[in-house]
C-alpha cells in the first residue's frame, strides 16, 4: 500500500504538480445478450383506445362474483350483481359499444403483427423475452411456469390461434421488471384460467373468457369481443411498475413502486440462498390504492458475494404472487486507499466522485476553487472500509459556482489525494 503524504505547503502549490485534466469520451456499446429465444426488437403496444379503461369487457354479459379493477361493461345481456368494480360500471350498450369497436381493431392489430418466433409445444418451462410469438392452442400445464423476462418498457405479444388454457396451479410470472400491462394475449377463440393459477397480461379474446373461482391472482384486463366474460376471482390486485436493487457498502437496497393496489397486505422480501428462496423481511402494503406508491427495504451487513431478490406480494385473503428478480453484488473491502477521477468530467450540473477505504476512519472530502478556497464539503464523517460514490451537484440551490477548474481532496488518516474537475455551463 502506498499512502499520500501531507506537508505544510499550500494546497495551490501541491496542485501545480498534478497532470492536466483528462477529457474523457463515452463509447456507447449496444450488446445483445444471448438468449433462448433470442432478444427480439421491442414491438409497439397494441392500441386499445377506449377498451383500455376496462378491467372486464364482454359482448354477451359478465357473469360471476368478483371485484374488478377498472371499468366493466357489456354490449348485450347483463352484468351479474356479484361483479363489482373500482372503476365505472357502464352497464349494457352505450359506452361499451364503442369499446367493443376499439377491441375489434385491437384484435386485428395484434393478429397482423409480424411474428418473431413460433411456439410449437406447451408454454410451461419456457422463458420468453420481448417480441411477437405465435402458436396454435396454447396450454400452460398444471403446476407449470411460464416466465416473461424483460424491463418495464418491454412489450410481449403472444398469439394463440385458437384457445388459451392456463391450467390449475400454474403460473405466468414476470421477472426483470417486466410489467403485466405490456403483455398482450391474442386469443382466436376462448381463454380459460383455472383455480390456483397466477396470470399476468391483457387478454384480447375473439370469443369468451372464463376465470374460475380461487385463481390465486389474476393481474389482467379481460376483453371478450363476441362472447361472455365469466369471472369468479378478483382481477388486478396489484400493479407493480418498477423493481430494482442497489448497493451501499455491505447493504443491498431494494426499491419498488406500484401504480395501483387492491387488498394488498404487503410484500415479503425473499433472497436466493443455496438455490432456495428464503424470507428475509416484510414491508406492509397500502391496502387499496389508485395512486402510485413507493417502497424500499435494506438487507444489511451482507458478506461478499452475489445476491438475488424477489417480492412475494400477499393479499389480505392470503392470495399471493411473485415479482422480480433483482440482483446485486457485494464486494470485499478494498485492499488499498484510492481516489478515482470524477465522472463525468467535464460535467454540468452534477458528477460523481468514487473512492475506496482500506480501513475505517474519519474521512474528509472537500471541493476547492483554484485559489484554494473551500466551496463544498461532501463528506466529513467516520466511515467503514469499503467503496463509496458521492454525488457533487451544483444545481441544488445552495451552490453558485461559475464554469472553470476545481479540485477535490480526500483525506483519511495519513492518506491524502487531490484531483481536478471541470464545471462547464
Amino acid at each position: 500500500m502506498k499512502n499520500g503524504t501531507k506537508n505544510t505547503s499550500s494546497l495551490f502549490n501541491r496542485w501545480t504538480g498534478f497532470p492536466g485534466v483528462m477529457l474523457t469520451a463515452m463509447l456507447l456499446i449496444s450488446a445483445v445478450a444471448s438468449a433462448n429465444p433470442p432478444l427480439f426488437s421491442n414491438p409497439s403496444p397494441v392500441p386499445l383506445l377506449t377498451a383500455g379503461t376496462y378491467g372486464a369487457l364482454a359482448y354477451s354479459g359478465i357473469f360471476g362474483t368478483a371485484l374488478v379493477h377498472g371499468d366493466i361493461g357489456t354490449s348485450t345481456s347483463s352484468i351479474d350483481v356479484g361483479i363489482t368494480t373500482t372503476g365505472t360500471n357502464w352497464g349494457v350498450g352505450g359506452h361499451s359499444l364503442q369499446a367493443q369497436t376499439d377491441l375489434g381493431a385491437a384484435l386485428t392489430d395484434a393478429l397482423g403483427r409480424t411474428n418473431d418466433a413460433t411456439i410449437t409445444d406447451a408454454l410451461d418451462a419456457k422463458t420468453l423475452h420481448r417480441g411477437v410469438y405465435e402458436g396454435g392452442a396454447l396450454d400452460l400445464a398444471s403446476g407449470g411456469t411460464l416466465t416473461l423476462s424483460g424491463s418495464a418498457t418491454d412489450i410481449f405479444i403472444i398469439k394463440a390461434s385458437s384457445t388459451l388454457t392456463i391450467n390449475t396451479n400454474s403460473n405466468v410470472t414476470l421477472t426483470g421488471g417486466a410489467v403485466w400491462s405490456n403483455v398482450f394475449w391474442y386469443v382466436g377463440t376462448s381463454a380459460t384460467i383455472y383455480s390456483g393459477s397466477t396470470f399476468n397480461g391483457i387478454v384480447l379474446s375473439a370469443v369468451s373468457i372464463t376465470v374460475n373461482a380461487s385463481a390465486a391472482q389474476v393481474t389482467a384486463k379481460l376483453l371478450a369481443n363476441s362472447g361472455a366474460v365469466t369471472l369468479n376471482s378478483t382481477v388486478l390486485p396489484v400493479e407493480l411498475v418498477a423493481f430494482s436493487a442497489t448497493v451501499n457498502r455491505a447493504d443491498a437496497i431494494l426499491h419498488w413502486s406500484t401504480a395501483t393496489e387492491i387488498n394488498n397486505q404487503g410484500f415479503e422480501i425473499e433472497r436466493l440462498q443455496a438455490a432456495t428462496w428464503q424470507d428475509v423481511g416484510f414491508v406492509a402494503g397500502s391496502g387499496t390504492s389508485n395512486s402510485p406508491r413507493n417502497y424500499s427495504y435494506s438487507d444489511k451487513n451482507l458478506a461478499a458475494g452475489s445476491y438475488s431478490y424477489r417480492l412475494k406480494q400477499i393479499d389480505h385473503n392470503g392470495a399471493f404472487s411473485y415479482y422480480g428478480s433483482a440482483a446485486v453484488e457485494i464486494k470485499t473491502a478494498p485492499e488499498t486507499f484510492a481516489l478515482s477521477q470524477n465522472y463525468p468530467n467535464p460535467f454540468n450540473p452534477s458528477t460523481k466522485i468514487e473512492y475506496s477505504l482500506e480501513n475505517a476512519g474519519m474521512v474528509s472530502l472537500k471541493v476547492y476553487n483554484v485559489l484554494g478556497d473551500e466551496v463544498a464539503t461532501l463528506v466529513n464523517a467516520r466511515q467503514e472500509a469499503g467503496n463509496y460514490a458521492v454525488p457533487f451537484n451544483t444545481s441544488n440551490g445552495m451552490l453558485s459556482l461559475s464554469s472553470g477548474v476545481y479540485f477535490y481532496r480526500l483525506e483519511t488518516g495519513s492518506f491524502v489525494s487531490v484531483k481536478k474537475l471541470i464545471l462547464m455551463k
